[in-house]
């Protein structure tokens, strides 16, 4: 049994195997490639010498740190000026050497073309060495193709993970990245094992389609430390034209983690596969919700896993973004008030009831220790009923002389946490209803969470619309379409398109699918909306 995570026989997760990752995250750090996170200020990562970073990154089996990490990294340190050179030139001939040698390049080809790549001249894949390399190894190198951004899902702090992009890697090749047994192969630098629990397959759904199915899977993920988690895993694919997958939390094995949730999708759009990849982490330990950001370089060796076959892939502007919280229009700390507030609140009642417990099942617990804890139980329910209705009659004195503006956060919180609401809210409304779109999500803009979807053939001048979305999670969750607003819009390339957004705050997380349609149309064209219950502020 390893004792780094006390969950899998077998598991390299020794010193060595430890060593080596944190060599490469150290790496992207002294380049300054972590998203303005420092490698000392990550719990657990243990700083090295470069020369001892380059050795253990070299050095590590190809299956361990594979030739697309280590281009990677090598591109981060020529666009640093590959720090200490001079002091390290050994060193760094030898990580060179450890690419070099496995795709029978030339290393000192390989250098120069590095260097050529970090300072803009030319692409790496279009250099001789990139050339001679599969796609995939060196896809997205120098390109910005992982965006982070901090969020919160419901009272929790959390990170953004996310990727889109097109390539013309096959359908098949991409849908293979997007089944989760793949990923310790095609994302190995990340994903450590991704096993159905019990060994059992996947249980079939086929509701939406022939090939459409739920999983429970062991996660063993690694970008600092390794950490367990179990997945509860949903999988669809509609034929030819779309697949994809969601996941969300089940159980932190380690309890380190509070939010681990996302998806990943492509369709089919002629010439390319549009792809998308988000993963919302948030740790239990607030200090790695302040590195999280650092993900990027280990992230984007795992994106890279979803063009294998390819020989182009581009990064494009996100069409899927977290909800905005509007300034003045937020409900989200004054409700996390009020959750925290009935969690404290029932905390009193669950440690009374575990004491009790605990000391009946010891033995010698009699009537007289019953009737005891009855009255103390009761004691402190009517002392908080009392507070409860004293707090009632206040708020209503405020509401009645100020109106509902005056807000309604729990005892002990702040009114002005909550001052303004009904007014924000009501304006936005008015706002929508004056443009003609009632009801609309984006118009409206209260945690609205939407998608905008490419429609090449879109004539000019229709009405889009979208009758029903449908959840692809085993329960078959639905939107229906007064909660749906459908806009025409286009996408960054100037092609048309459809965003598609709610504003329904009581469905589950997960990636709806339906059909965009309007009037006289041959062909609907499919639409698929993933919620992600996560917010972050707008600017």
């Amino acid at each position: 049994m390893s004792a780094d995570n006390g969950y899998r026989d077998g598991a390299e997760t020794d010193d060595a195997s430890q060593a080596r990752h944190h060599s490469l995250v150290g790496l992207h750090g002294m380049a300054g490639a972590l998203n303005g996170v420092r490698p000392g200020d990550v719990p657990g990562l243990r700083p090295s010498s470069p020369s001892t970073m380059l050795r253990n990154v070299s050095e590590a089996p190809l299956d361990e740190i594979p030739v697309s990490a280590r281009v990677g990294v090598l591109f981060d340190l020529a666009k640093a000026d590959f720090p200490h050179y001079d002091s390290h030139e050994g060193e760094y001939r030898g990580l060179v050497a450890s690419v070099a040698d496995a795709r029978g390049v030339s290393a000192g080809q390989l250098l120069s073309d590095l260097k050529a790549a970090a300072a803009g001249d030319t692409p790496l894949q279009h250099t001789a060495s990139g050339q001679s390399m599969p796609h995939h190894e060196t896809a997205f190198v120098g390109d910005d193709v992982c965006r982070t951004k901090r969020v919160t899902v419901g009272p929790l702090s959390a990170t953004w993970v996310f990727s889109e992009f097109e390539t013309d890697a096959s359908f098949d090749d991409v849908v293979g990245w997007i089944d989760p047994r793949s990923w310790p192969k095609r994302g190995t630098m990340m994903f450590k094992h991704m096993d159905v629990v019990d060994g059992m397959a996947p249980t079939p759904i086929k509701t939406l389609s022939d090939d459409h199915w739920h999983g429970v899977f062991h996660e063993e993920v690694q970008i600092v430390r390794r950490l367990n988690t179990l997945l509860h895993c949903d999988y669809w694919r509609d034929g030819e034209r779309a697949a994809g997958m969601t996941y969300d939390l089940d159980v932190s094995l380690d309890a380190q983690i509070d939010v681990d949730r996302g998806f990943l999708l492509v369709v089919e759009a002629g010439q390319v596969r549009r792809v998308k990849a988000l993963k919302i982490v948030g740790f239990t330990a607030d200090i790695w919700d302040d590195v999280a950001r650092m993900v990027c370089p280990i992230w984007t060796d795992f994106v890279r896993g979803a063009v294998e076959g390819g020989t182009s892939s581009t990064p494009t502007a996100p069409t899927t973004d977290p909800a905005d919280v509007p300034a003045g229009a937020s409900t989200g700390d004054w409700m996390n008030d009020w959750l925290q507030f009935f969690s404290d609140s029932s905390r009193t009642y669950v440690d009374m009831v575990t004491d009790v417990t605990s000391r009946a099942a010891g033995g010698g617990y009699q009537a007289s220790d019953w009737l005891d804890d009855a009255r103390r139980y009761w004691s402190q329910l009517a002392t908080d009923w009392s507070k409860a209705w004293s707090y009632g009659l206040e708020s209503m004195e405020e509401i009645t002389s100020q109106g509902m503006d005056a807000g309604f956060p729990p005892p002990g919180k702040a009114r002005e946490t909550a001052r303004g609401m009904a007014s924000s809210v009501a304006a936005s409304v008015a706002g929508a209803a004056s443009a003609g779109t009632a009801g609309s999500a984006a118009a409206v803009g209260l945690r609205a969470e939407g998608t905008t979807v490419a429609v090449p053939d879109l004539p000019r001048g229709v009405s889009p619309r979208v009758r029903l979305l449908t959840s692809i999670e085993a329960t078959g969750a639905t939107i229906d379409a007064a909660e749906i607003s459908a806009t025409v819009t286009s996408l960054p390339d100037g092609t048309p398109g459809v965003r598609v957004s709610t504003t329904n705050s009581v469905l589950p997380a997960g990636l709806y699918v339906g059909m965009i349609e309007w009037a006289d149309q041959q062909r609907p064209a499919p639409v698929q909306l993933y919620l992600s219950r996560a917010e972050a502020p707008t600017q």
